[in-house]
């Protein structure tokens, strides 16, 4: 990929096919799916959508459950179509613009606006990285009774060398077999009989109570379900996949598939942790603690099955991180870019890459508290995400950047919808937090 210059926006032609302004409607009718065709285009959408229950994730899930019990499903419910609507807005950027995130920021806002985009990002990518990699330690000290400290260098070197020495494309198939983990939190819910009244009730009627706590459990949930590093990495994850403008329908159906898989895990964490451990006021400020939700399921072997499911998470979405500091990096530089490329050829993004996995390795073993890291690093994403919403909305509602592709009224809406909200969530935690201080 060659990026243009900092005045020229990437913009496509709005006629990417010769066809004048009936293109959109020749594409989509050549791109109808049927329901068996969905298997054969799921890809970066699923992995997307697995990688956003990482670690971080389920922590942040489990730690919602436990504290509010249901009465934030609702929450997860809203937010579901708001993410969707927005993956495919940044998918839509790569298979346009044919260029990625950073590098669409860069040319369309200049320099200085996609610097503070990239700063934000990478600064809660890297705190992500560094909380995810001691919580797949920390695991690790759970089953073995062996100090964490043992396992972060390996985990960490692990991830580098798969991620910048094995083809993509290899890797990709495995990344989407670690999604199906995430099934065992989906089995233990029923196992553990919750009262399915009140959680299905909480997930249509709002329940709000105003008090830091359950806004920090808001802000958290919004930010690690709609979190901007997801942003970069769909956009260039649909590059890698080179469909273009013609994969655009397969592009949507991939992303929703992987972002109603994602909340729908979410939703079975949430109200297993709230079926377990909400109602005993059990701490959450341990693995160990977390693992007790899985108990329905495993009885005393609930710690194995939870390290299994935070190690698979973690190599799922630590890469994914790792990748997509990269790549907003890259673009804000104009660098060449991409798992595609091998290191001679794209030097300066495997540096970054392996910058922003070493800088998470030494927070991982700064003596942090693994559960209260994790979750206060979504906390900051749900801070972050509302700004980079509103530049990927003026961006693809842009017909000089986007052509014949632009929102439609609904998606724009959605966008909209999902700033206000983000807002209002981040207004009300400031104002509970200040007035009430940290729980």
């Amino acid at each position: 990929m060659t990026p243009g210059t900092e005045e020229d926006a990437p913009a496509p032609p709005a006629d990417p096919h010769g066809e004048g302004p009936g293109a959109r409607e020749a594409i989509a009718e050549t791109q109808r799916l049927r329901p068996r065709d969905i298997l054969g285009v799921v890809g970066p959408g699923l992995i997307t959508g697995g990688a956003d229950n990482d670690p971080a994730g389920i922590v942040t899930y489990s730690v919602v459950g436990a504290q509010s019990g249901y009465t934030q499903n609702w929450v997860l419910l809203i937010a579901t179509p708001l993410l969707i609507a927005i993956q495919q807005m940044c998918a839509r950027v790569g298979n346009v613009t044919k260029t990625d995130l950073g590098t669409a920021l860069r040319l369309h806002f200049g320099r200085k606006v996609a610097t503070a985009a990239v700063l934000m990002t990478v600064i809660a990518n890297v705190l992500t990285i560094g909380a995810d990699l001691v919580m797949m330690a920390s695991v690790m000290d759970l089953v073995t009774g062996q100090s964490f400290l043992y396992f972060v260098v390996p985990a960490a070197v692990t991830m580098t060398v798969v991620t910048i020495f094995l083809d993509y494309s290899v890797v990709r198939k495995y990344l989407l077999w670690l999604v199906a983990v995430f099934a065992a939190y989906i089995v233990s819910a029923f196992l553990a009989q919750p009262d399915w009244g009140s959680a299905l009730k909480h997930t249509v009627v709002p329940s709000i109570s105003f008090n830091a706590t359950y806004f920090l459990g808001a802000v958290g949930l919004l930010g690690t379900t709609i979190t901007p590093y997801l942003f970069f990495w769909q956009a260039s994850a649909e590059i890698e996949e080179r469909r273009g403008v013609q994969g655009i329908r397969k592009a949507n159906v991939d992303v929703a598939t992987g972002m109603i898989w994602s909340s729908v895990t979410a939703f079975f964490m949430i109200v297993v942790t709230a079926t377990v451990l909400h109602p005993h006021n059990a701490s959450v400020d341990s693995a160990a603690g977390i693992a007790q939700a899985l108990e329905p399921l495993a009885g005393s072997y609930a710690k194995y099955l939870f390290a299994v499911g935070i190690i698979g998470a973690g190599f799922l979405a630590i890469p994914v991180l790792a990748a997509s500091t990269a790549y907003s990096v890259a673009g804000l530089f104009g660098w060449p870019q991409g798992l595609g490329h091998n290191v001679r050829s794209a030097p300066q993004f495997y540096l970054v890459l392996s910058a922003a996995l070493v800088v998470g390795v030494q927070l991982a073993v700064s003596n942090v508290n693994p559960v209260k890291s994790l979750f206060y690093s979504q906390v900051l994403d749900g801070l972050v995400a509302p700004f980079l919403i509103v530049l990927v909305l003026i961006l693809t509602c842009s017909k000089k950047v986007m052509g014949e592709f632009v929102n439609s009224r609904l998606t724009t809406a959605m966008g909209v919808a999902a700033v206000a909200i983000l807002v209002l969530a981040d207004v009300a935690m400031v104002y509970t937090v200040a007035t009430g201080g940290l729980p």
